[in-house]
């Protein structure tokens, strides 16, 4: 199941324009690709058990549901508005920027997902370190 529902799709796009009510059945592939997107970005923040819970859009926390409704709204209105065109849409990519500036910001630590644990990445996990109180084991001008 995916991240979103239509109204949150809908609240990104104009109504009088484009009602997702009316695009046929392959929104849900669109919705299921923004899901896979946002999964693999945030394996390596997220804890997979975490992750796994997320499976309707009820249970999905807010950040993430704002995201993924901004990258399907821009993939959609980009597929719409783009017959005929060059190039895609600036209203397409101005969506697709708010979503990944979101993501960008959770992965960063930036925001916050209410009631999850994310990792970030510091000095901390790399040995030794500035806090090591270990001597290195090798040198880059050791010989071997």
């Amino acid at each position: 199941m995916p991240f979103v529902i239509d109204d949150d799709v809908q609240a990104h796009l104009p109504q009088d324009k484009l009602d997702v009510d009316e695009i046929p059945d392959d929104k849900d592939l669109i919705y299921l690709g923004v899901e896979r997107i946002l999964r693999g970005y945030l394996a390596g923040v997220v804890d997979s058990t975490v992750l796994s819970t997320w499976t309707d859009p009820d249970l999905t926390p807010d950040p993430i549901r704002e995201c993924a409704a901004l990258l399907s709204a821009a993939e959609i209105y980009r597929i719409r508005f783009s017959e005929g065109a060059f190039s895609d849409p600036e209203r397409a990519q101005v969506l697709y920027n708010q979503g990944m500036g979101i993501l960008n910001g959770i992965i960063a630590g930036n925001i916050v997902i209410p009631s999850v644990d994310t990792t970030t990445f510091d000095s901390t996990y790399f040995a030794p370190n500035d806090a090591s109180t270990d001597q290195p084991k090798f040198t880059m001008s050791g010989r071997f």
